[in-house]
């Protein structure tokens, strides 16, 4: 937890350095592209951290919907609601910059305190009794039931390569 909010910090802070602009903007192709980043468009925006958030937010908006629907059909009472506040959470980010007329408002040109306020909010859903991590506190403490048992076994010499290897 606390690496998460140092990264944060590090990225608010380096987003006050000035970065000259790109004639020709290039990008790392990465071999394995799981969140599908290679495909979408050079951001326009020089914070790294409103870019990190954008591109998760706009691939992972509509995996989360379609997870959701699947774990309230099989009745999932840990996923579900996990799920559901994280949908939430993008949701009111995305619609919180909206003018009255629906219309997304141009950030302003220095945008500090737009920046700290980004922050904020991060950290804000990050606290232990924020909605987003009281729906998803179960799945967080089934992923590390289930990690520190597979590294028991591994450790105590139980998992051998056909365990770890199926069809083996």
């Amino acid at each position: 937890m606390k690496w998460i909010i140092r990264l944060l910090f590090v990225a608010f802070v380096v987003s006050f350095f000035p970065v000259a602009p790109a004639g020709a903007q290039t990008r790392l192709k990465l071999p394995i592209d799981p969140l599908g980043l290679n495909a979408r468009p050079v951001a326009t925006s020089q914070d790294p951290l409103e870019s990190i958030i954008g591109a998760l937010d706009a691939k992972l908006l509509d995996d989360l919907k379609y997870a959701k629907l699947m774990a309230d059909a099989s009745g999932s009472k840990v996923t579900a609601p996990c799920y559901g506040a994280w949908i939430d959470l993008i949701n009111v980010r995305q619609k919180a910059v909206n003018g009255p007329d629906g219309q997304p408002l141009p950030v302003p040109d220095p945008a500090v305190i737009t920046k700290f306020e980004r922050i904020v909010e991060l950290r804000n859903a990050l606290q232990p009794d924020s909605p987003f991590m009281i729906a998803c506190s179960p799945v967080a403490s089934m992923v590390k039931k289930d990690i520190v048992g597979f590294i028991g076994i591994v450790i105590s010499g139980g998992a051998g390569l056909a365990t770890l290897v199926p069809g083996l």
